[in-house]
């Protein structure tokens, strides 16, 4: 009875202290993040919609290589409103983004001239 008490009180210590030394190392871990969250990608489209009150931007835009993107239509929040003016839908506009996956935010836009 002794030696159970004893080998459950040594294995119930293990186990607490486990959690902590897990914890030291994942702190250098990524955590999902990469550094292509950081890098701008660049992307060619054209405007298919423009709503300013939502500050968003739907284009129809070539492969974008940076982010692993294939050619589609999808829907960009933009990281400021002023980047709105001057685009219209039509044009056809190369334009810069920030993030991954499938929620980059559109930081440049060069309306058509």
């Amino acid at each position: 009875m002794k030696n159970r008490f004893i080998a459950a009180a040594f294995a119930a210590f293990a186990l607490v202290g486990t959690p902590s030394v897990f914890a030291a190392d994942m702190g250098n871990m990524n955590m999902g993040k990469s550094d292509s969250a950081e890098k701008v990608a660049h992307g060619v489209g054209v405007v298919k919609d423009v709503d300013t009150k939502q500050n968003t931007i739907i284009l129809a835009h070539q492969p974008i290589k940076e982010l692993n993107l294939s050619a589609m239509t999808m829907a960009f929040k933009v990281s400021d409103e002023k980047l709105l003016k001057g685009v219209k839908v039509g044009d056809q506009v190369p334009f810069d983004l920030k993030g991954s996956g499938m929620s980059p935010v559109v930081t440049a836009i060069r309306p058509a001239k």
